[in-house]
């Protein structure tokens, strides 16, 4: 397969609670005309491995071929992306800035060098370039609903419960629209 046949999505801010349970079940049920190579980032490396994790799994469960990257290095997340999601939470922004990092310096210090030929989708209320998408999705979970994620994936990882309704769910996703029209 050559490598420029490969569809490559960086998603930086891997490790938002909020964003990718609903990120990883669309790409579980993403079945494109190209290969998919996935590019996680996040400065917290605890939820990066976590989602990192579930990821697997679910591409394994759903019998996905897409192959996927976990890295600490944002740069290296970067390189050669066709599509860039952003997902970049107030605790990825924290830990890759310190105390005054806020989202937004963050998410430009990340993509200051990103041209015009990487198609991007924002889930979060950034300032956006002219020509980024925003799409408001998914719903924020509850507190209640936040506090349980954590445990949940892990009875999905253990196979304490089975994952059918939830990548039922993602059948419609319009992460999915997106990406079949950013396609070149």
């Amino acid at each position: 397969m050559a490598d420029e046949e490969v569809v490559k999505l960086c998603v930086l801010g891997a490790g938002s609670v909020r964003c990718m349970p609903a990120v990883i079940g669309s790409l579980a049920t993403y079945f494109g005309e190209r290969p998919l190579e996935v590019r996680f980032w996040d400065a917290d490396a605890e939820r990066l491995d976590l989602f990192d994790r579930f990821a697997r799994f679910l591409f394994a469960f759903n019998k996905c071929d897409h192959r996927l990257l976990s890295t600490d290095d944002a740069a290296e997340a970067l390189d050669g992306a066709g599509r860039l999601l952003l997902t970049v939470g107030k605790n990825c922004a924290r830990k890759a800035l310190g105390s005054d990092g806020t989202v937004c310096k963050a998410v430009n210090d990340l993509v200051a060098d990103i041209g015009g030929e990487v198609a991007v989708l924002s889930l979060i209320e950034v300032e956006l370039r002219p020509d980024w998408q925003y799409l408001e999705w998914p719903a924020p979970p509850t507190e209640a609903e936040r506090r349980a994620l954590p445990h949940r994936l892990l009875r999905y990882l253990h196979e304490d419960e089975y994952p059918h309704e939830f990548l039922k769910g993602f059948a419609e996703s319009p992460l999915k629209r997106w990406m079949n029209d950013a396609l070149p």
